[in-house]
């Protein structure tokens, strides 16, 4: 007879997540304009690239309601937010073309990590963290060049060359310093690209159009926490392993599941439980379910999924549609939740099956 048993298993390396990246290949899926204007939205051009698609953006000092206007993403749901400690953020990178216009004193691009207080398009709450990009622009054309500016995300003091700024509404206005910067990075609602200081400097003067193309913001952080690791070695003589990529907050519904280092061409599908749990070889497989209580299986439409040539499959997460043995749930903020692949194999020509080690998260 075999027993469920609750083991805490010693923790493996954690998952990478890339927060988030946008090329602009088929529209402006985030609606990056000017400071949540709906009507100041940047517009998808399909070409002209670097390369492919690219957003062209307006950018007017007569249009802004900062010293210096800011280019933000607009969309509600976008994912450049959430807790960049947490995923460790490392840096943002965009490419940039300056198509035509001029400013009166120059225009220096400062990258800006944003808390907005609560209120999502009233900048009079917010709370900032920003940096100086070493780009530099003034009269005319700019020709593409790639901006990139490092997030000391992990660091628990300010980073030299940061500032910060707390405006009078906000909630965070009774913090300074350290204890502002810890505030911001650990709960940022959106990002921006600012034309010059966004506050405590002189008012920018300016008219330009910008083309935008290749907006990534990189981390190498830990989504979620691997247990049960490592599986039961496959027929490729290693183990199979699962991890996390996209945010943890439940309003951004980002997130995917990914199984690495499967046999190729193997069929498989992604299982999730609130419980942990170990069985050793259920149904006569290879390896070890490590899931308890009520399992759900990703069986869904399009939901099977196949190693190919690349020994891995992946599935984009529905948030609100959670598989249990009941039917279909939404996770809600504060709940974790465990996730772990099946898979078949071959072992010396005889069909089995295997399993991923799992993985955990709680989420936001």
């Amino acid at each position: 007879m075999r027993l469920p048993v609750l083991l805490a298993f010693a923790l493996c390396t954690g998952a990478s997540a890339q927060v988030a990246s946008e090329d602009f290949g088929v529209t402006n899926t985030d609606d990056w304009g000017i400071e949540f204007d709906p009507n100041l939205v940047g517009v998808h051009m399909g070409t002209g690239g670097n390369p492919g698609g690219r957003i062209e953006v307006t950018v007017q000092s007569s249009s802004s309601q900062l010293p210096a206007a800011m280019i933000v993403p607009g969309a509600a749901n976008h994912p450049w937010k959430g807790d960049f400690r947490g995923l460790g953020v490392t840096s943002f990178s965009f490419d940039r073309q300056v198509e035509v216009g001029s400013s009166n004193f120059g225009t220096r691009p400062f990258f800006v990590i944003a808390n907005d207080g609560g209120t999502r398009t009233d900048f009079s709450d917010d709370a900032w963290a920003f940096v100086f990009t070493g780009d530099v622009f003034q009269f005319g054309f700019s020709p593409w060049l790639t901006v990139s500016t490092p997030i000391p995300s992990a660091s628990a003091t300010t980073p030299a060359g940061w500032d910060l700024a707390a405006l009078p509404g906000s909630p965070l206005g009774g913090l300074s310093g350290d204890a502002l910067w810890n505030a911001i990075i650990q709960d940022v609602d959106y990002i921006g690209i600012a034309m010059d200081r966004p506050f405590g400097g002189a008012f920018w003067f300016g008219n330009h159009i910008i083309s935008l193309d290749n907006l990534v913001l990189e981390g190498n952080g830990t989504l979620g926490t691997r247990y049960c690791s490592p599986g039961v070695n496959n027929s490729t003589g290693a183990p199979s392993s699962i991890e996390l990529t996209g945010s943890a907050n439940v309003s951004q519904n980002n997130l995917s599941l990914v199984a690495s280092d499967l046999p190729l061409n193997a069929f498989g599908f992604f299982l999730t439980s609130q419980a942990q749990g170990f069985v050793a070889g259920p149904g006569g497989s290879d390896g070890n379910l490590c899931l308890g209580g009520s399992i759900g299986r990703y069986v869904g439409p399009g939901q099977i999924v196949n190693s190919g040539a690349t020994g891995s499959f992946t599935l984009a997460l529905d948030l609100t549609q959670t598989p249990t043995p009941t039917g279909l749930v939404a996770i809600a903020a504060g709940e974790t939740w465990n996730f772990q692949a099946w898979h078949r194999d071959a072992i010396g020509g005889v069909a089995t099956s295997n399993f991923t080690d799992g993985i955990s998260l709680q989420f936001q």
